[in-house]
């Protein structure tokens, strides 16, 4: 029978009515000899194969070397001795036991992440009652002088557990610092480089697993884009494309870098722009033209709002320029773009953060930089960890933005 973490409540079930108990252990903490001990009548046989390479507690051997009817070794190898073997034998002389992961610790009992068998086949713990016999024949008697060589020297080594403890769990809480996030750390890290033209199963899948959190956000914050004042604002006309692909194909030139959620111009307008070309440019579709976009990457989230694609987006590219012919509008354009905020950047060469930019005519010089080859992108990305990206917090946070963002949408598109 499989025991996950729940071992400790099963082997006290046991060890309360046990006659004789055999434990070969890593590791015992003192909390773990505690919890032994408290649940053994005083009249039951014990024995005990303990391990030092992982630093048993000094406290436990000396309770052992104070306790003469309790049976106790050390066993010492040139490698680590690791079982975790509980067996015991119960009133009815019938034995269970339980193997797995759970050293004798509070951790290892009760806290850990733990795979156990519990075994009631007398068979097989009779032969678990020869292994342990054979070993502890091995093992070392416990003396004084053993524990007072092993006591000094469990300070030293405890130190630098402590600092080994500290360092891995540095490690872990940077591995698992994702909790609470609404994208979780294999969501981003899919998106590094290294796994772009790289597709199998595992990466299919968590891709997939971003694209639905995508639907899932689009579905919260799509209702209430009027009440931000999005009014001009629509999803894709075409259901399956609200988010981009997931998945390989020629489209995507069998590549997967990022993954949007993406709005912009209505069916009815875009169809006013078809010219019959059917080409990956062809002006009458939704990726060229202005769009407000929600993309995901390896450390961050990008909120955009995209002009336009390389080598496309040339209706609202030629409006734009056009406009910026005018004072007025430059004026306009100007003063939208400094209200964004200083976390807000522009995807043209050289172009100075937003504090710096001092005047429209200052702004006209830098956007007349933007050119068709490449991407024209007004955007801010929010690192990954960010509490704003929080499950709690994303899709405010989105509204938010895109608030701050329309001006310009509206300003930009081509009328």
């Amino acid at each position: 029978m499989i025991i996950h973490t729940e071992i400790k409540q099963k082997l006290q079930v046991e060890l309360l009515e046990a006659k004789s108990i055999w434990i070969a252990t890593a590791m015992i903490s003192y909390n773990g000899w505690k919890f032994i001990k408290e649940n053994l009548s005083k009249d039951t046989e014990q024995h005990f194969l303990i391990g030092i390479d992982l630093a048993t507690e000094p406290k436990v051997f000396e309770e052992l070397l104070n306790n003469l009817h309790i049976s106790a070794r050390v066993y010492q190898t040139n490698y680590t001795f690791h079982p975790k073997v509980y067996l015991l034998q119960k009133r009815d002389n019938s034995f269970t036991a339980f193997i797995g992961s759970s050293n004798t610790t509070s951790w290892g009992l009760e806290k850990n992440v733990e795979m156990n068998f519990q075994i009631n086949d007398q068979a097989e713990c009779i032969k678990l009652l020869e292994w342990f016999n054979e070993h502890y024949s091995k093992g070392y008697i416990i003396t004084e002088d053993f524990f007072d060589d092993y006591k000094s020297k469990y300070a030293r080594i405890n130190m630098k557990k402590n600092e080994i403890i500290s360092e891995i769990q540095q490690i872990n809480s940077e591995v698992a610092q994702d909790l609470g996030q609404f994208f979780t750390r294999n969501e981003h890290k899919v998106f590094e480089e290294k796994y772009h033209r790289v597709e199998n199963k595992e990466l299919k899948k968590i891709r997939k697993e971003v694209s639905n959190k995508f639907k899932l956000i689009h579905k919260v914050i799509y209702p209430q884009f009027k009440e931000y004042g999005l009014n001009e604002l629509y999803q894709h006309h075409n259901t399956r494309d609200i988010v981009s692909r997931y998945y390989f194909n020629k489209f995507s030139g069998y590549i997967v870098n990022s993954i949007w959620l993406h709005y912009g111009k209505s069916q009815n307008e875009l169809s006013k722009y078809s010219n019959g070309d059917k080409s990956i440019n062809r002006p009458n579709s939704f990726i060229n033209n202005i769009r407000l976009q929600l993309i995901i990457h390896h450390n961050r989230l990008g909120i955009w709002l995209v002009l336009g694609r390389n080598n496309g987006s040339v209706t609202d590219r030629n409006y734009f320029r056009q406009q910026m012919k005018n004072d007025t509008f430059r004026k306009k354009f100007f003063q939208a773009y400094k209200n964004l905020g200083n976390a807000y950047w522009m995807n043209i060469k050289d172009v100075p953060p937003i504090k710096d930019i001092k005047t429209p005519e200052e702004l006209h010089i830098y956007t007349q930089r933007e050119n068709i080859d490449n991407y024209f992108i007004i955007g801010c990305d929010i690192d990954w960890l960010d509490d704003r990206l929080s499950k709690t917090n994303i899709t405010n946070t989105i509204l938010q933005e895109f608030k701050k963002l329309y001006p310009l949408y509206e300003i930009m598109k081509h009328q």
